[in-house]
């Protein structure tokens, strides 16, 4: 095939989706100069000529300086079977416009921004500018993969239909409709009867949904969204809105909002917006009330509300509820802020000892200042150093009276990246130096530490040994940031009984004098988007019992 039939066939491969608009994209119908089209042609990814018939049905009139004509008003069959696309074809020198410094014409393609186009067989009426493709069609623009069997429309009006299935790709949504409409024009698509992933996380259905491209806005209608673990015919939680926004990878806004609970709503919203860009980010379902118990505090049940703070999804105010049968209610209320270097936690709160063994300890920070640094990576090595820190006033109620004054602390760390040690050994590490000023009785402590572990597992058995070692100076006039151990050692195995159920058993030694601290026996129970699990301590005497999300975090 000559060279101007090559270019002409490229033509047609541009014309079926882009056609010609204000962003000034190209169509075949009417006249088309190859200087027009010409710098769209030196990045079109050139196909193979012995792969491509074309039915004469166009002329060059050179009169015209290259102005595509038809000898007659017929329709052009180009058979297209099994063509492939090779590497994009060596740009022209620059045109006369960039020499003279002039704005070149925005065609929506450029090496930046390529479409390639490829159909078992397409039909185009130039006269009319009807076009009919059908096959194997395969459309790439930018990150954007359509791909589907059958598309017909016309290059004038610029509107394209897809009456049968079509799946659309881009590395932040994977989605497929029944039916699908596209208005080159405005850069507008519409999908009808569609489902599909964003980031591989969120689930979303919907009778309708507008695509626009230059917004990459998603609005769905009458549709729901969910987590991957929740998907079900039925799904076990999700937002169910007449009209949900979505920004793939950075937000979404829903609008007459149920949360349900399988087909039971647990509370409405008129508008709610939250986040889709990182695990600290705000969520409604939070809202789910999970079960807990332990022998210190009786049973209970937590739950909790993020909402944004003028519309900024890094800014959100939240509530976090819990309630025991023995301790009471114990909230935590604030301010949550992330950063490019960090997480900022400003809150009142009431929380639970978790290095102290004697349970049921909690301690009032009211108010308290906390920091979470990113982890920074020291020069292009597996090791990342970071620090933490909180400001805030303490109270810890004590038999006969309070405890309270300011706190300070910080926590300063260096670390890895796992260390796999073989196929099925991995070896953990962590280091660091952590300093506490106690307003009351003006006490310091300082507390320098390393700890180093190693896990591993063949199948169905998987095992852990970990230890820590802790340099503690000076004194902690609370309870609640008291260590029960400073050197303690924790090993334990693990055993899946079946896809769904699994046992261990662990034990932690203070390594000082050698006591068996802790004994536990825990059944675990994959229960589709929660797991849940009960654990025993034959020592301590005490049961643990909780459920927890697989999606979330609370």
């Amino acid at each position: 095939m000559n060279k101007s039939k090559l270019k002409r066939a490229l033509i047609l491969g541009c014309a079926l989706f882009l056609g010609t608009g204000p962003e000034g994209y190209v169509s075949a119908a009417g006249d088309i100069t190859y200087e027009e089209v010409g710098h769209i042609m030196h990045y079109m990814y050139q196909i193979a000529a012995g792969d491509i018939t074309y039915e004469e049905g166009f002329v060059v009139d050179e009169d015209h300086k290259g102005v595509v004509r038809p000898i007659r008003p017929a329709e052009v069959l180009v058979n297209r079977n099994n063509a492939k696309t090779k590497e994009p074809v060596e740009s022209d020198p620059p045109s006369s416009a960039a020499k003279t410094g002039k704005k070149a014409k925005d065609t929506g393609i450029s090496p930046e921004h390529p479409l390639t186009f490829t159909a078992d067989y397409i039909r185009y009426n130039h006269s009319t500018g009807d076009v009919m493709a059908e096959g194997r069609i395969d459309m790439r623009q930018m990150m954007d993969q359509y791909t589907t069997e059958y598309v017909y429309g016309n290059t004038v009006t610029q509107q394209y239909v897809i009456p049968g299935e079509v799946h659309w790709k881009n590395p932040t949504t994977d989605m497929t409709a029944q039916r699908a409409e596209y208005d080159g024009a405005a850069s507008i698509g519409k999908f009808y009867d569609f489902s599909g992933w964003d980031s591989g996380l969120y689930y979303f259905k919907g009778d309708k949904g507008t695509y626009y491209r230059k917004d990459n806005k998603m609005v769905a209608d009458r549709g729901y969204f969910t987590t991957k673990h929740a998907v079900a015919k039925v799904p076990d939680y999700r937002i169910e809105a007449d009209t949900i926004e979505i920004y793939p990878g950075d937000h979404y806004t829903a609008y007459d909002v149920k949360l349900k609970v399988k087909n039971t709503t647990l509370i409405s919203f008129p508008k709610y917006r939250a986040s889709l860009k990182n695990d600290n980010a705000v969520s409604p379902w939070s809202l789910l009330p999970r079960p807990k118990y332990d022998s210190d505090n009786g049973w209970g049940w937590h739950n909790g509300l993020e909402l944004p703070v003028a519309h900024n999804d890094d800014l959100y105010f939240y509530i976090r509820n819990e309630w025991y049968t023995k301790s009471g209610y114990k909230p935590d209320v604030g301010f949550s802020y992330s950063t490019p270097f960090g997480w900022f936690n400003f809150h009142y709160a009431e929380k639970e000892s978790s290095i102290n063994d004697e349970g049921g300890l909690w301690i009032k920070k009211r108010p308290a200042l906390e920091f979470k640094s990113n982890r920074y990576y020291l020069f292009k090595s597996p090791f990342y150093a970071g620090i933490n820190g909180e400001i805030g006033y303490w109270d810890e109620e004590r038999a006969g009276g309070n405890r309270k004054g300011s706190y300070k602390g910080f926590d300063v760390y260096i670390s890895g990246d796992p260390i796999k040690l073989g196929r099925f050994l991995t070896f953990n590490w962590r280091a660091g130096i952590a300093k506490d000023y106690y307003g009351y009785q003006n006490e310091i402590r300082e507390n320098k530490y390393y700890s180093v572990g190693l896990m591993g597992g063949y199948r169905a058995v998987s095992g852990w040994i970990n230890y820590t070692n802790r340099a503690i100076t000076g004194y902690t006039p609370y309870l609640y940031d008291t260590f029960s151990t400073t050197k303690p050692i924790d090993i334990g195995f693990r055993l899946e009984l079946t896809p769904k159920d699994a046992v261990s058993v662990s034990w932690t030694i203070d390594a000082k004098n050698g006591n068996v601290d802790h004994r536990y026996y825990t059944y675990y129970r994959d229960m589709h988007s929660f797991y849940g699990w009960i654990r025993y301590d034959t020592v301590e005497k005490k049961t643990t019992f909780m459920i927890m999300p697989k999606d979330f975090r609370f």
